[in-house]
């Protein structure tokens, strides 16, 4: 199969690299949030559920988004074998927080403690979701 312009193919034993990264991004949104840095925090959130959402790819399909569109990934996540409604539940986390990417890191306003919360809590429920989907 020729993966896409928009897509890396990875070994999938990779997979477990991106594990970690999810955790590192999510240690430092709590961190930044326990500081007040709502920013930071969000933007964390947001790189934690990219990481792991590309450890799922990588452990299913040996592949990874490459796109400069975060939501690449999204696409990628409808071919992992999942409950369909169990996917739709988690690819809404993963794409509550790509929409406040860009407001988080590019923004022209200051994100605030209900912003930080938000993400956290979407991120906590797509990283649980996406963790119970890999290999311990």
């Amino acid at each position: 199969m020729r993966t896409p312009a928009r897509a890396r193919t990875l070994h999938r034993a990779k997979s477990t690299i991106f594990v970690r990264k999810s955790e590192q991004f999510l240690r430092s949104a709590d961190f930044a949030t326990e500081r007040g840095d709502w920013d930071a925090a969000v933007s964390s959130a947001v790189h934690a559920a990219i990481s792991i959402a590309d450890a799922l790819t990588v452990f299913y399909l040996g592949e990874r988004s490459a796109s400069q569109d975060h939501r690449y990934v999204l696409r990628l996540l409808e071919t992992i074998r999942s409950e369909p409604t169990e996917l739709l539940k988690n690819k809404r986390h993963l794409s509550s927080l790509l929409a406040t990417k860009d407001a988080a890191e590019y923004g022209e306003r200051l994100l605030n403690e209900a912003d930080a919360v938000a993400a956290l809590e979407h991120c906590m429920r797509f990283c649980r979701w996406a963790n119970s989907k890999l290999p311990s």
